[in-house]
């Protein structure tokens, strides 16, 4: 029996069990992930056993030489301008993002009153997360982490999911623009155990189509071009996060075309037709910590280029 999985589906409403199909239940439960989930590590290079491109796109040098060789975007996980282009076009929207870091209260207060001025306390701190919030017990996003500053500390509704929020998260990570990631996910603790949650929710299939994230971010799919669309592996992508999306947003966002991992990964969701999760909820924190681990030793690129402009080629 090739495929259990699918008479299972077929056989809705009917109490079918491993024993029944003849097929161990060990064997059934391959069907929920998508192949590769044991080959996952947290760290960068970790995509050698993914693809044969990290070699072509590990650092700068390294993606200088690929294209003076000829190595075409698909070849270089498309890096050559997701991470190594900046978007000057997004400089408007981190204008904005300022603005709100700076925006005063009616006591006069502002995040600048705490992190200081043009954000120098919080330089380099985006690199880091997310991180476990001793006070709140929990894992959190940058995202969380500004929406429990706002509220608790300046009386201020900014949800993730708010324009002020989603401006405000964009700046603070340009201010890591260049600082190497590094999420501890090898130390047990609650990082560790996140970071294997989400690793599991990336593999997990789920939704109409059956698919999971990594139906898309790992080979033969990754690399290739998608509905118009250019699917990367899972390693590395984080470092280019918030990223600005121009000319796509989803509707109703009122972002500046600013989209934060958690909003890509929810708008990734809607494209294979998941049930979108709910944005800074445990389970999207801990796919963002498993995108995030992932991207281990990698710099920082805010703001990146979503779409290739470089018009080299031309040459």
């Amino acid at each position: 029996m090739k495929n259990p999985r699918m008479i299972l589906h077929l056989a809705m409403g009917v109490a079918l069990t491993a024993t029944t199909l003849g097929v161990a239940a060990e064997e059934l439960l391959k069907f929920d992930y998508w192949p590769g989930r044991e080959n996952a590590i947290p760290h960068v290079s970790g995509d050698e056993k993914f693809s044969d491109t990290y070699q072509y796109w590990k650092d700068e040098k390294a993606i200088e030489q690929a294209k003076k060789a000829g190595k075409k975007s698909h070849e270089m996980n498309f890096k050559d301008f997701r991470w190594a282009q900046k978007s000057f076009d997004a400089e408007p929207a981190l204008e904005i993002g300022k603005g709100y870091y700076n925006q005063k209260n009616a006591n006069g207060k502002s995040c600048a009153s705490c992190h200081g001025e043009n954000g120098k306390k919080l330089e380099g701190i985006y690199a880091n997360y997310p991180s476990y919030n001793k006070r709140l017990k929990r894992v959190v996003t940058v995202g969380t982490q500004i929406q429990t500053c706002a509220s608790e500390r300046l009386g201020l509704d900014w949800p993730e999911t708010s324009r002020e929020n989603v401006l405000t998260d964009f700046y603070v990570a340009s201010l890591s623009d260049g600082k190497v990631i590094k999420i501890d996910a090898t130390k047990p603790g609650p990082i560790k155990k996140s970071y294997e949650r989400g690793r599991d929710l990336f593999f997990k299939r789920a939704g109409h189509f059956d698919f999971a994230c990594a139906s898309c971010h790992t080979p033969p799919t990754a690399g290739s071009y998608l509905r118009g669309q250019r699917p990367t592996t899972f390693f590395g992508d984080a470092a280019s996060y918030p990223i600005y999306h121009f000319p796509y947003a989803l509707p109703g966002d009122d972002y500046e075309y600013v989209f934060t991992l958690q909003h890509q990964i929810k708008s990734c969701q809607m494209l294979s037709r998941m049930y979108p999760g709910k944005e800074g909820s445990p389970a999207m924190t801990d796919i963002e910590v498993f995108l995030k681990a992932s991207a281990n030793g990698y710099k920082m690129s805010i703001p990146g280029a979503e779409y290739n402009m470089d018009a080299s080629y031309l040459d």
